[in-house]
């Protein structure tokens, strides 16, 4: 089932690419895809806020942890999802703008793009974080109340003579007075952060822990489908883009023989990466995600990111950068962008990389097995992640010595 259903999503990402972005169903497709998500968005953050414990879930989510500001990895999951979320170093970005007009407003494009992307990721997370903040409730009530009847039966107390209000009290004052009785009967310990915290990263945050809070839901069903065909308008739309990022450069690179056709680079391109997707929906495709995920898409993106800054502004010339934008959008950029082209945002990616580098390349790397316990990478593995995160990452500094070479001795 999970092959066919990968391979129809492949097969709708063909016939819509071969037929091109302005033509068929698909400008109308794009209107769809972006927008239902805000409204289905919208639906789940009033429901969630009707629901117990979703104000802990909010304050959870907007309390700082210290400990996690201070992970390098943490900012580094941050930095990977910026990346995502604008489709920068995809090409996505690059791919569609060559749809756009010669004298369109860029500038302000970038600002509108990235206010929008900021509220929606900030819109979003309160939104699952009512329902996580429902669900650890839910799970905090339950164990507390395994634990009472726990009590009660061993100590046999009077029906309802604890409850959640005198539940710690009442546990203190047994405990004390009967230490080993209490000792042998192995008490759940009932934490809401420990809740609020566990399956909310990954895949598991959208097929575990959102799924299984919905099933507690009233019209349960309902919400599922409401919350399923958001995610599917989310894949597909992200999908035409990231796909485009690699289209556009195959066909402006002249790689594919003259003879080809677009409409054959693109089912050929398609088929390629349906092909290396199957890897994912195997057996241990959530294993290879998981590895795709971590050094795939967080370490390359930044590299190359930081790559095109200083290409941009020190190799092709800030100066010339200027008078290009000034030629397109009429003005000359503000002393913000010249300040985060040149110095903020290079220091920014390059001081994230480095304390990264520094802290991961000191310890052992471990994966969540089924269980789920934390396990060893085998040895071969560092060979895969090597391929995933080494080759990208050094395919762009790598084509400028060799271009520098080439000029030089050849």
């Amino acid at each position: 089932n999970l092959m066919y259903c990968f391979c129809r999503a492949g097969y709708v990402r063909i016939c819509k690419l071969i037929k091109g972005l302005r033509t068929g169903l698909l400008p109308c497709a794009v209107y769809v895809t972006s927008t239902l998500p805000y409204v289905v968005l919208t639906i789940f953050l009033i429901r969630g806020l009707t629901l117990k414990g979703s104000i802990s879930g909010i304050k959870f989510l907007f309390t700082p942890d210290l400990d996690e500001l201070s992970n390098p990895a943490t900012w580094l999951d941050a930095g990977a999802q910026v990346f995502y979320s604008f489709s920068l170093a995809f090409g996505g970005l690059i791919s569609f703008s060559s749809y756009n007009s010669v004298h369109n407003n860029c500038e302000q494009d970038a600002v509108i793009i990235s206010i929008i992307n900021a509220f929606t990721s900030i819109f979003a997370a309160t939104v699952i974080y009512t329902i996580i903040g429902f669900r650890a409730t839910q799970r905090y009530d339950d164990c507390l109340a395994g634990n009472i009847l726990t009590l009660i039966n061993t100590f046999d107390l009077p029906e309802k003579s604890i409850d959640d209000s005198n539940y710690a009290s009442s546990l203190s004052h047994l405990n004390s007075t009967y230490p080993a009785i209490i000792s042998n009967l192995q008490l759940k310990t009932c934490n809401l952060n420990t809740f609020l915290t566990e399956g909310v990263e990954g895949t598991g945050l959208a097929f575990i822990v959102f799924t299984e809070a919905i099933t507690k839901m009233p019209l349960a069903p309902l919400w599922s489908v409401l919350f399923f065909i958001m995610l599917f308008c989310l894949g597909l739309s992200s999908m035409f883009g990231n796909i485009e990022g690699v289209l556009v450069p195959l066909q402006d690179l002249k790689i594919f023989p003259k003879s080809w056709s677009k409409e054959a680079i693109s089912g050929v391109t398609c088929l390629v990466c349906c092909f290396i997707g199957l890897i994912f929906v195997q057996g241990s495709g959530n294993y290879w995600l998981a590895l795709f995920d971590s050094f795939a898409g967080s370490i390359p993106l930044l590299i190359t990111g930081f790559c095109e800054m200083v290409g941009v502004v020190y190799v092709y010339g800030i100066d010339r950068f200027n008078e290009d934008l000034k030629f397109m959008i009429g003005h000359k950029p503000n002393i913000f962008w010249q300040s985060t082209w040149r110095v903020i945002s290079p220091l920014i990616m390059l001081v994230i990389f480095l304390f990264y580098f520094a802290t991961t390349i000191s310890k052992e790397l471990f994966y969540i097995s089924w269980d789920p316990e934390s396990k060893p990478y085998p040895v071969w593995i560092y060979i895969i992640i090597f391929l995933l995160a080494g080759v990208p990452s050094l395919a762009v500094p790598g084509a400028a010595v060799f271009r520098a070479i080439w000029k030089r001795y050849c």
